[in-house]
């Protein structure tokens, strides 16, 4: 017997008792001084016209955002913490079942039998069980990011250019990693939506303006951009934290005898002992390696469409997958970006599983297989054994085991699977 995922997640059991779950932990959660607060007072302090980029915020912390998402919180800054957050994570909520429901109608889900279709959403969510619970925890907006960013791409895929350019332009604004999306929207012929993303990102950089004049406003670009570039020597040593990840913290704790890094336990990881000028280039090397093996997935000549819905996914999965490797002072929580990759993954395994003639070798899907436990393992063993935090922390394990997802979507080409739609 076969069932749509829709009925799984409709069931009234099921609504009612993931509610009551979502509710009291919201309620708990709620309770805690998280990156919001961060947020919030940036917004007071915009108002009052202070150097938001040069702030301390939650004792230590800066502030990283753009001044538009600053001022789009003032509203809210005069409510208590607690309704923020409990706020802020009920959005989320809603944030996570859009993404879900936009990720699977990339896939044809209607093929899986029912306990399959049920074990392919357990699956999906529990891959990402610690980044899911780190954002809610730490209130941060990395889920809104990839929602604008996943709601505007499929505005796109249907047509409603300006309306998806808007979304994705203003998830740039806020955090500027959906840029990654630009360059490929113009690859596969979304010339009008590559260039409307362009024009509204400069309209919400000086939007600003009409609240805090331009002076004010420029000052605060410039400021923005001292913070952020990519140039910086703590954003190519970027081992501030002990929860960095990405290469920008594993290429140095490789390759450095001496990385300043004051949260290192007095064990090796290091194999070679190289100058800040020698890692900054390998980093550069190694970024631009991984943004040109993204020509491995789309796999046509440039101006040309996705083949369809499931190409597409396995394509964006991996732009998305890397985001949080490429790009500086990445946390945990940022590997909420993986999710588009490894639900792609998990939907392929079990395909294959059902289906008899694929064409995918069994020792294709033993490997594959092996890939996903052992990524899922470094991705959540801070929630399933944090006792050895620390351990985890230093080794990076992260960032290795999300490096193992790459040549897992290498293997699971589309092809081997039905043909979903015309992604046009």
């Amino acid at each position: 017997m076969k069932i749509s995922i829709d009925t799984v997640l409709n069931h009234l059991y099921f609504k009612l008792f993931l509610g009551i779950c979502l509710l009291i932990f919201i309620l708990i959660e709620a309770q805690g001084v998280g990156d919001l607060n961060i947020y919030l007072s940036a917004s007071r302090d915009i108002l009052s016209h202070k150097n938001i980029y040069l702030e301390r915020y939650n004792v230590c912390y800066q502030y990283y955002y753009s001044p538009l998402f600053a001022l789009l919180l003032v509203p809210f800054s005069f409510l208590p913490l607690y309704v923020n957050n409990a706020l802020w994570m009920l959005a989320n909520v809603f944030f996570i079942y859009r993404i879900w429901k936009i990720l699977i109608s990339f896939l044809d889900v209607s093929d899986l039998p029912r306990k399959s279709a049920a074990l392919f959403i357990f699956f999906s969510f529990l891959f990402i069980l610690r980044p899911v619970k780190d954002n809610f925890h730490l209130t941060q907006i990395t889920i809104c990011i990839l929602y604008l960013s996943l709601e505007g791409l499929q505005l796109i895929i249907r047509g409603k250019n300006f309306a998806g350019a808007l979304l994705i332009a203003l998830a740039i604004n806020i955090k500027i990693i959906p840029v990654v999306l630009i360059p490929y929207l113009l690859y596969r012929n979304f010339l009008k939506s590559g260039a409307s993303i362009l024009f509204f990102f400069t309209i919400f950089l000086f939007l600003p303006v009409l609240i805090i004049g331009y002076k004010y406003n420029q000052f605060l670009l410039e400021e923005w951009w001292k913070l952020l570039n990519p140039m910086n020597f703590e954003h190519v040593i970027d081992v501030d934290e002990r929860s960095f990840h990405g290469f920008s913290t594993l290429l140095p704790t490789l390759l450095m005898d001496n990385v300043p890094d004051k949260h290192a336990l007095p064990l090796n990881r290091n194999i070679a002992d190289m100058s800040f000028d020698q890692v900054s280039m390998i980093l550069a090397i190694t970024r631009l390696i991984f943004v040109l093996f993204t020509l491995y997935f789309l796999r046509s000549l440039p101006f040309r469409k996705a083949k369809n819905n499931v190409s597409m996914l396995w394509e964006t999965g991996y732009i998305l997958l890397i985001v949080p490797l490429i790009f500086p002072h990445q946390q945990h929580y940022a590997f909420f970006f993986i999710f588009p990759a490894t639900t792609y993954l998990i939907y392929f395994l079990f395909i294959i599983y059902h289906k008899k003639e694929t064409g995918f070798s069994k020792i294709k899907f033993n490997m594959v297989f092996t890939f996903m436990i052992i990524t899922y393992l470094t991705v959540n063993l801070n929630v399933l054994l944090g006792e050895y935090k620390p351990y985890y922390e230093h080794y990076k394990i992260l960032t290795w085991g999300t490096l193992l997802l790459i040549p897992s979507l290498s293997l699971c080409n589309p092809r081997y699977i039905k043909n979903g739609e015309s992604a046009t």
